[in-house]
């Protein structure tokens, strides 16, 4: 099988929790690793590190949209839209990178909010790669890396200060997020397509889970979970690392 097939037998894919995912799992954690202790000691000037993000998670984008272009993986045009959550964190990195102000903070504020727990989940649920695809297929390093990057640069811009997550922080990212899915969600209404997974719980156990759990109103559920969730948990991390902190420094 070649690293761009498009389509591919889903028997060859390369599963949930496999060997082969585990090992993923365990390279993108280890990059992270490796890229905050480098980062902490030679990353001085953050907006041209915030720029080289943008136009990393960009290129990212665009090398996606053109091997999607090429096999004929889109139907649809609005298909090209990135109207999916972590999706969010491409256009989130370029005006965190080219703006100052309230815009630049509220990008900021989603790639710290949205990115680590975002890129987590998806790390341990690669609903739309490892389900589908391949070990050694294109979608599915892709994937897996795009969201390392999200989780390594939600770090570095809390270490480095660029975020101070506050509780107020929380109804700015909600409606921003909640303006997307609702956006998501009529897109998904008119062209039948599955945005933010608000359409269908697509090959995922927890949001099957969701679904079966709260019937009619999975879209709105999952959009509440996804959004206050991932702002709780960042926010909750926050302290926590202060607290341990203070504890060493003690």
């Amino acid at each position: 099988m070649n690293f761009f097939d498009y389509p591919v037998d889903k028997e060859l894919a390369c599963g949930h929790f496999s060997f082969a995912h585990i090992c993923f799992i365990i390279v993108c954690l280890a990059l992270i690793i490796v890229g905050i202790c480098l980062s902490i000691k030679h990353v001085k000037n953050m907006n041209k590190f915030l720029l080289i993000i943008g136009i990393l998670t960009l290129m990212f984008e665009i090398a996606k949209i053109i091997w999607g272009t090429i096999v004929g993986r889109y139907e649809l045009f609005v298909e090209y839209l990135p109207l999916w959550f972590c999706s969010l964190f491409v256009p989130a990195s370029i005006l965190a990178s080219i703006t100052r102000g309230k815009v630049q903070k509220l990008a900021l504020n989603f790639m710290f909010y949205g990115g680590i727990f975002g890129g987590l989940f998806y790390l341990f649920f690669p609903t739309t790669s490892l389900y589908k695809y391949p070990t050694f297929h294109f979608l599915s390093f892709h994937s897996m890396f795009y969201h390392t990057v999200m989780i390594y640069t939600g770090l570095v811009i809390m270490i480095k200060g660029l975020v101070k997550p506050t509780i107020k922080d929380f109804l700015p990212y909600f409606i921003f997020t909640t303006a997307f899915c609702i956006i998501a969600y009529i897109m998904n209404e008119i062209y039948d397509t599955n945005f933010m997974f608000l359409h269908s719980q697509s090959n995922n156990d927890m949001l099957k889970l969701l679904k079966q759990l709260t019937g009619e109103i999975y879209p709105i559920a999952l959009t509440v979970i996804q959004n206050a969730g991932t702002f709780f948990l960042s926010y909750g991390f926050f302290k926590g690392c202060l607290l341990l902190k203070d504890r060493i420094t003690k």
